[in-house]
Formats: C-alpha cells, sequence, structure tokens
C-alpha cells in the first residue's frame, strides 16, 4: 500500500521533462492537491512576513524562494504542467488543455480589475473609493515604488478594519441583479449591437474563471483510456503497474532515468555482438582446438 502511495511522487520527480506520456487519475490526485494544501498553508506565514517588513519600512527579501508559498509555486511548476499534460493525454485529450487554468486567472484577474474599478468610481466617498484614490495620491507623489508600497501600509494599519469590512458587507448585501438587468434592457433598446456586446463581456469575464476550472476539473477527472490510444500505452507506466500482479513498484520511477536514445541502443546491441563473438572463439573453438 505504502509503495503504491509513493509510486506517484516518483513518477512526479522523475519525469518532471516528459510531457509525451500519459498518467492515470490516481497518480494525479495523489500528487497535485497535497502540494496545492501546502501552498495554500504557508501562504499566510509569507504574506504575514512581507507585511511587516512593509510595516517596518523595509524593503522585504525579493528572492521568491525566500519564502515557502512562491517558492514552492515555482519549484514545481513544470512538474505540474508535465503531469497535467500527461493526464489529458491518458484520458485521450490534447495535452492544449493544460492552458484551462491559465486562461481562469486571466479572466479571474480581468474581473476583479473591473469591480475594483466600478466599485471606486461609483462612489468616491465610500472607503473603497477613497482608498483607491488615496493609493494612487500616494504613489504619484512619494516619489518611487517602495516608498508608496510603505506609505500604503502604513495607512493600512492605521485604518478600522472592522469598519471597511462592515462598509463592503453593506455594498454587498444592496447589490440588486434587477437593476442591472434593467440596465442591460435599457441598453439594448437604444443600441442592440452595444447591449449585446455588453452581455456577452459580462458572460465571458463573470462565468468565465468557473467555467474554464469546471472544464479543467472534468478532464482531469476522465476515466483512462484502455490499451493503447494516439499518445502512447496505458500498460507503458511502471510506477503504477507491477509486473503480473497489478502492484506498484516504489523503485519504478526510476526506470525513466535508465532510457536509452536510439543510438546508444545501437552501441550496446553491437557491444553485446562483439562481446558474444569473442566468447564464442574462446569458449568453443578455442577448446575445440585443444
Amino acid at each position: 500500500m505504502i509503495a503504491r502511495i509513493l509510486a506517484p511522487f516518483e513518477s512526479f520527480a522523475f519525469k518532471f521533462l516528459d510531457f509525451d506520456g500519459r498518467a492515470t487519475r490516481f497518480e494525479y490526485w495523489c500528487v497535485i492537491p497535497i502540494i496545492w494544501l501546502l501552498i495554500f498553508l504557508m501562504l499566510p506565514g509569507d504574506a504575514q512576513e512581507i507585511w511587516a517588513h512593509l510595516s517596518r519600512r523595509e524593503v522585504p527579501p525579493l528572492n521568491p524562494f525566500h519564502y515557502g508559498s512562491p517558492g514552492l509555486f515555482l519549484f514545481t511548476f513544470i512538474p505540474r504542467l508535465s503531469l497535467t499534460v500527461r493526464r489529458l493525454h491518458d484520458a485521450g485529450r490534447s495535452g492544449k488543455w493544460a492552458k484551462l487554468p491559465f486562461s481562469a486567472v486571466s479572466l479571474g484577474l480581468i474581473m476583479s480589475f473591473g469591480f475594483l474599478t466600478t466599485a471606486g468610481t461609483s462612489d468616491p466617498g465610500s472607503i473603497s473609493g477613497g482608498l483607491l484614490i488615496d493609493g494612487a495620491v500616494l504613489a504619484s507623489v512619494s516619489g518611487g515604488f517602495w516608498e508608496a508600497l510603505f506609505n500604503l501600509a502604513a495607512a493600512a494599519n492605521a485604518m478600522n478594519w472592522d469598519a471597511v469590512l462592515s462598509e463592503l458587507l453593506g455594498v454587498a448585501s444592496q447589490a440588486d441583479p434587477g437593476a442591472a438587468l434593467k440596465q442591460t434592457r435599457d441598453l439594448t433598446a437604444h443600441d442592440p449591437m452595444l447591449g449585446f456586446q455588453f452581455l456577452f463581456f459580462s458572460v465571458f469575464f463573470g462565468l468565465g474563471p468557473f467555467i474554464a476550472l469546471l472544464l479543467h476539473l472534468y478532464f482531469m477527472l476522465l476515466p483512462s483510456e484502455r490499451g493503447e490510444n494516439a499518445y502512447g500505452s496505458a500498460q507503458n507506466q511502471p510506477a503504477l503497474q507491477g509486473a503480473g500482479n497489478g502492484r506498484g513498484s516504489a523503485f519504478a520511477g526510476y526506470t525513466y532515468l535508465q532510457k536509452r536514445s536510439a543510438e546508444e541502443e545501437l552501441q550496446l546491441q553491437a557491444a553485446r555482438k562483439a562481446q558474444v563473438k569473442e566468447l564464442y572463439k574462446t569458449r568453443v573453438l578455442g577448446g575445440a582446438g585443444r
């Protein structure tokens, strides 16, 4: 049982540059959730350390590997990407679908930026609008990027965050979807093309991240295709399958390091033939001559 659990991690480590093979659901879901759990567990501590440096008006360490969460994220980026591509191959899907999480993050950032911009301009007297305006002023007059961050950290430390949270919750509770739909209908009645564009971009940027993540989750949960497919054979996965008894080998991942190129295979075959000829001369012909 322990060997079966360790095998996906060994495959993850030794196949970090393999974008051509296949990986089963077990291999994917044994590794990826644990990595993301470790990243999120270390994130609050890293954020607290950076905030402490800014509060003391000190530049925090700029090396991402100084922190646990960004260091682990960057260190495992290529192995996670290759494992995702192999999981897609195992389900019979193209590795191009591995771009779905990046699409979700990009659409989410655009949606968040648009929301913050709207929140800041819809009510300039609100706390959120005041924060954005004060931040822009501080960034423009402070004389530098880090000086602006130091001033923003000082302003945030002096702020009553309970009041900020109460106002944000109040704004969320007063949201009126009916007013937004009425505004869309009025805009469509005035200019159908403009109303259609507004509706399309609202749905695209609002639901796009969730659709992309759900589609990615669907692909990662698909069962393995039996036998051979366009990306290889399911039997050629030593990390998860043993020889004859169906049990995984804890050392199967090391076989990836023993792969030889076509030229090395030809040289090895030639050396073996030469060795057989030499043994034939010394053992057979030599013995017959005596």
